[in-house]
């Protein structure tokens, strides 16, 4: 039911076409911003930023600080006011027209006058006059049914004009394809809001297609808008290979994306924008909107970057989407390609410089892996592998459930038949992307591979030399324990005091011969010293248990005869205390007596 939605609604809005009353206008038509209505900066970010976040808006937070911010850095009251030498240069391409006139010799249409490249002030006019006006109000205006919208690195004055003058059904989509675009993520969708009472719908259709742009310069072009990085390419120094920048000429990686959206109510009625990012590129290319306009002749069409005439128009917003979608995949095939390629050809020399059996010079790239350029190549590494598998998996997951929005309501065939083409050469620019990721894998694969197996015998070198130092240590242990017997003998024949007077040089020399006959003994097998050292603490323990038991026995001993004396000591006491008071009772009465 879903794929049939557009159909359905192509049928509804055709029959409300031929019956508009003075005063009606398209769900999407234009609302104009009067010079002199009251509208801040903060209204229209409330009325864009907000638009259909009635409920929970914190939900959406992420995408209001991302679009909040962008837009706050213009201001409506300039867009308004008098030109601007800071928005003088030119980078939007608007053209309007209709196919009310339409035959097999003229394809044209009819179309609003051509007003060649536009600044954002020049943009913010265009877009506030009425879109569709009645012809019978304003028969020198004609209503722009089909408008498309090219910008060039669309700054916060262009996407103010565009916001300050959506309709309330391009702004949802409008707010989602800018988020998206300034988020650098590749995504490709279709978006239909399903049909209110009224029988009014609207649709989008979208496609982002981020890539790497590799280029040789003098030197790094900033994004002014700094929504954007570059970053300098880094090599890593392989000995014997020189540097890949031709003619010393630096290199140069620069974030960019393409960014198309088709959004309308019907097959009559929508609005094609595409923004594009040339920063990066200087002042003189084919993607500037000067070289657009500079034949006003034979116009090509900017959103299919210039392979087709601007004045055979697609009229099928459809078949629109799926042909800017088809020249764009090869483009951003072609600057992948372009970026991956020369990735590999700076880490093919590394990978193949460290040859696996020769393991001692390994050791002499282990400070590769401390450097700047190599903790760099892994980080672009695997920006490149992401990016490249997300537009992959996006292509894949649009061909799998939103290709049936482009089928016939009545079956599962393409709408038109030629479509076929623009899928074919879509699925061939994915297929050569898949390649490249499959190359970029392996490449990464063997890369990882070789610097674990770097670290490995790092490992293996450092252990070695740990080793190595080791028996130098034990060598010179060695020396000095046979250096010992010398040193102590030297030592006690030295004290004369001690020694007696009639000591020799054949004694001293004895007593060295058999204390150096004990040392080489004990280094030849060096578990006699342990047993050594064992039998002594084993002696040490049993003297000490034994000196104990005495000392125990005796003081037993001892006690005992004390406890006996003590005993003889109290008898006596009692005895002597038992008289003493036998003689005081027997004094007293004689004393009575006398």
């Amino acid at each position: 039911m879903a794929a049939n939605l557009l159909a359905a609604t192509n049928k509804t809005v055709s029959s409300r076409k031929q019956t508009l009353g003075p005063g009606v206008f398209y769900p999407n038509s234009s609302v104009p911003v009067p010079t002199s209505a009251p509208v801040s900066n903060d209204d229209i970010e409330k009325r864009f930023v907000n638009n259909r976040y009635q409920h929970d808006a914190d939900r959406y937070l992420c995408r209001k600080l991302r679009i909040g911010r962008f837009l706050q850095a213009a201001d409506i009251e300039i867009l308004r006011g008098t030109p601007q030498q800071s928005l003088s240069k030119p980078k939007v391409l608007l053209d309007d027209r209709n196919n009310a006139s339409v035959t097999r010799l003229q394809q044209a249409g009819n179309c609003r006058p051509f007003r060649g490249p536009l600044n954002a002030q020049e943009l913010f006019v265009e877009l506030s006059q009425d879109r569709l006006p009645e012809t019978s109000d304003t028969p020198t205006i004609i209503p722009a049914e089909r408008r498309l919208i090219y910008i060039t690195d669309i700054d916060p004055y262009c996407a103010l004009a565009l916001a300050a003058t959506a309709s309330v059904s391009q702004a949802a989509f409008l707010r989602e394809f800018i988020s998206k675009y300034l988020s650098f993520h590749p995504f490709m969708g279709v978006d239909i809001w399903a049909p209110s009472p009224d029988g009014s719908a609207a649709f989008a259709l979208e496609f982002h297609l981020p890539y790497y742009a590799w280029r040789p310069m003098e030197s790094m072009i900033q994004d002014p808008r700094k929504v954007r990085r570059s970053e300098e390419v880094m090599y890593l120094p392989i000995q014997g290979h020189a540097s890949l920048s031709s003619d010393d000429i630096p290199e140069y990686i620069y974030e960019s994306q393409i960014s198309v959206m088709v959004s309308g109510i019907d097959n009559w009625v929508w609005t094609a924008y595409c923004f594009v990012d040339v920063y990066f590129k200087g002042d003189t290319h084919t993607e500037t909107v000067e070289y657009y306009s500079s034949d006003p002749i034979n116009k090509m069409d900017p959103h299919s970057c210039g392979k087709h005439a601007a004045d055979r128009p697609v009229w099928d917003p459809r078949k629109y989407f799926l042909r800017a979608l088809s020249v764009r995949m090869e483009q951003v095939r072609e600057e992948w390609e372009n970026s991956v390629s020369l990735l590999m050809f700076q880490i093919d020399p590394y990978i193949h410089s460290f040859p696996p059996s020769r393991t001692k010079r390994k050791t002499d790239y282990l400070k590769i892996t401390t450097e700047e350029a190599f903790q760099w190549t892994i980080i672009t590494l695997l920006k490149f592998e992401t990016r490249l598998s997300n537009i992959v998996k996006a292509w894949e997951s649009f061909d799998k459930d939103e290709i049936r929005y482009f089928y016939n309501s009545q079956s599962d065939e393409l709408a038109d038949s030629p479509w076929e083409t623009y899928i074919s050469s879509i699925d061939k620019d994915v297929n050569h992307l898949r390649d490249l990721l499959r190359s970029l894998k392996d490449q990464a694969k063997l890369f990882k591979d070789m610097t674990t197996n770097l670290v490995m015998h790092a490992q293996y070198a450092e252990t070695c030399i740990a080793s190595q130092q080791s028996t130098s240590i034990q060598a010179l242990t060695n020396i000095s324990i046979l250096f010992l017997p010398a040193m102590l003998a030297a030592t006690l024949f030295s004290m004369q005091p001690i020694l007696p007077s009639d000591v020799k040089m054949k004694d001293f020399f004895y007593f060295f011969l058999f204390l150096f006959i004990i040392t080489i003994l004990l280094l030849i097998n060096p578990s006699y010293i342990n047993t050594f050292v064992q039998s002594l603490r084993n002696g040490q323990n049993w003297l000490w248990a034994t000196l104990s038991r005495l000392l125990e026995d005796r003081g037993l001993k001892r006690h005992a005869g004390e406890d006996e004396d003590s005993g003889d000591e109290d008898e006596d006491g009692v005895e002597l205390l038992n008289l003493n008071e036998r003689n005081r009772r027997t004094g007293w009465r004689d004393g009575g007596d006398v």
